[in-house]
C-alpha cells in the first residue's frame, strides 16, 4: 500500500473513532474522499460528486484537519476540490515524488501501549499508577487523576489503558470518551428524551476514561450528570480514570463536590521532559516510523523542542514527510525550514500563547482582554486573527483549541480567521513584515 493510502486510512481510523459521527454519515460522506496530493503543507481531498462537494466542504473540512492534525503530528491546511480520479498509472504528483525518491512516506497510526510509551523521570510515577490501575481495575486507585500540560502525553496513557483492559478483557465494557464527546452525548440523549439510554451507557461501563475533564467545568447539567455517573460507578467498583490539564482544585468554575471526588483516588502529574528523555522520545518515534535520524540532527530536535512530546513526535513525522518528498537525508537545513513553527518554543504552549497575545496587544494597541473578548469592533477583530494565525503557526494547537482560548470561538472561525491574514500576507508586503517580526519577537523571548 502506497504512503498515502496509508495516511489516509489512519486519518479514517480517527474519524470513524473519535470524531463524533455515526457509520452511516462516515460512509455517505468521508468515504468517496480521497487524496489527491500532499505537500507537507497542505492536503487535496478530492471527492467526484459535486453535491458532496459542498456539504463535505462546509461540514466535515474542521474535523479532517483535527484528524490530520492528530495522525501527522503537525497542523496541516484541508483543501476539498472536485477531482475525478486518474486511471492508476496517473498516481498523485506526491506519491510519485515519494516514490522516485525510494523512500515511502511511512505514516503510522501507533497503537498506544504501555509498551512504546517512553518514560523518563518527568511521567514515571503517572505511567506506574496507569499500569497498576490498567492491570487492577477498580482496586488500586479509583479515581486515577492525570494531570500536565497539552502535549505530555495523558492521551496514551489514557488509550494505553483502554487497550490494555480490552486485551486482558474483551468482553469488558470499557468507555474512553473526551469531555467534549461526553458532553455531547448527553447533550444528544436530553434532546432525543433518551436519558435511560445515556445512563445505561455510562453507568453500567466497567471502566470509565475521561480525557480533558476540565472542560465540562461550568456546564451545570454536564456536571451534574457527570456527578451522578461518578457515583453510580464508584459504587460498583468500576474505574474512573481522569485527564486535565491542571490539578482539580485549579480547575475553574468546577464544583466543589466534584473536586473533592477527583481527589479521592490518586493524583499523578506529568512534567515535560529533560533533554535524555526527548531524545529517547524521538529515537523510539523515528524508530516506529523506520526513519533514520543521524544523531547531530536528533540532538537538533532535542534542543530546539523542549516542553511538548506531542510536538517532538510531531517534528519527526514532518521531517520525515519533507525528507521523503524531497528525496533527501534529513540535515540541519532541512530541519530547520521543517520545525521552524517550533524552533526557539522553549516554552510550555500555554507561555507561548500569552506572549503571543502581549506582543499582539502592543503592535496593534488593543489590549488582551479585548483580542480575546466578543467584542466586533474592526481593530480588534484583526488584532484576534492575528493572534490566532501566530498562535497557529508557533504552537501547533488544533483549531479547536484556539477556539477555547478566544470565548469559545467555533473551528470555522478560527480556521477563517487564519485564512485571512494568510491571503492578507499575501497581498500586503507591510502586513506581511508585522507578522514575521511579531514571530521573531516571541522567539527571541
Amino acid at each position: 500500500m502506497d504512503s498515502l493510502s496509508e495516511l489516509w486510512d489512519a486519518v479514517c481510523t480517527y474519524v470513524r473513532t473519535t470524531g463524533g459521527i455515526t457509520d452511516s454519515v462516515f460512509t455517505l460522506w468521508i468515504e468517496p474522499l480521497f487524496i489527491d496530493s500532499f505537500d507537507g503543507e497542505t492536503v487535496i481531498l478530492g471527492i467526484e460528486s459535486e453535491f458532496k462537494f459542498g456539504i463535505v466542504e462546509k461540514k466535515f473540512n474542521p474535523l479532517l484537519e483535527d484528524a490530520f492534525f492528530s495522525v501527522l503530528g503537525f497542523p496541516v491546511t484541508v483543501e476539498i476540490r472536485l477531482i475525478q480520479k486518474e486511471a492508476p498509472e496517473e498516481a498523485p504528483r506526491a506519491a510519485a515524488a515519494a516514490a522516485e525518491a525510494g523512500d515511502d512516506l511511512v505514516i503510522n497510526n501507533p497503537h498506544n501501549s504501555f509498551e512504546n510509551f517512553v518514560v523518563g523521570k518527568s511521567n514515571n510515577y503517572a505511567y506506574a499508577a496507569a499500569k497498576k490501575v490498567a492491570e487492577n481495575p477498580g482496586t488500586a486507585y479509583n479515581p486515577l487523576f492525570i494531570y500536565g500540560k497539552s502535549g505530555l502525553g495523558k492521551t496514551h496513557l489514557l488509550k494505553a489503558i483502554e487497550n490494555y483492559m480490552r486485551s486482558k478483557n474483551p468482553d469488558a465494557s470499557i468507555i474512553y470518551v473526551t469531555s467534549e464527546h461526553f458532553t455531547n452525548d448527553i447533550i444528544e440523549h436530553i434532546r432525543n428524551s433518551n436519558t435511560v439510554a445515556l445512563r445505561e451507557k455510562y453507568r453500567r461501563a466497567d471502566a470509565l476514561l475521561v480525557d480533558d475533564i476540565q472542560f465540562i467545568a461550568g456546564k451545570n447539567s454536564i456536571e451534574e450528570e457527570f456527578f451522578h455517573t461518578f457515583n453510580s460507578l464508584t459504587e460498583d467498583g468500576k474505574q474512573i480514570v481522569l485527564s486535565s490539564d491542571n490539578p482539580p482544585n485549579e480547575i475553574p468554575k468546577l464544583t466543589e463536590r466534584l473536586k473533592n471526588r477527583f481527589e479521592w483516588g490518586l493524583m499523578a502529574d506529568i512534567q515535560p521532559p529533560d533533554f535524555e528523555m526527548r531524545v529517547a522520545i524521538i529515537k523510539n518515534k523515528a524508530e516506529a516510523l523506520r526513519f533514520v535520524i543521524p544523531d547531530n540532527v536528533l540532538e537538533f530536535i532535542a534542543e530546539q523542542v523542549s516542553h511538548n512530546v506531542r510536538q517532538l513526535e510531531g517534528a519527526v513525522k514532518k521531517l520525515q514527510a519533507i525528507c521523503a518528498l524531497l528525496g533527501t537525508a534529513p540535515t540541519i537545513e532541512i530541519t530547520k525550514d521543517a520545525i521552524k513553527e517550533l524552533m526557539n518554543t522553549t516554552q510550555p504552549v500555554s507561555v507561548v500563547r500569552e506572549r503571543i497575545l502581549e506582543n499582539v496587544a502592543a503592535a496593534t494597541g488593543v489590549s488582551v482582554e479585548n483580542i480575546v473578548s466578543d467584542k466586533r469592533d474592526k481593530n480588534i477583530k484583526d488584532a484576534r486573527q492575528i493572534a490566532m494565525y501566530i498562535i497557529r503557526e508557533m504552537t501547533g494547537m488544533s483549531l479547536e483549541e484556539i477556539g477555547k482560548c478566544f470565548n469559545g470561538k467555533t473551528h470555522s472561525t478560527v480556521k477563517h480567521s487564519i485564512s485571512n491574514v494568510a491571503e492578507r500576507m499575501d497581498r500586503e508586503k507591510d502586513f506581511k513584515a508585522l507578522i514575521e517580526n511579531l514571530i521573531k519577537n516571541v522567539q527571541e523571548f
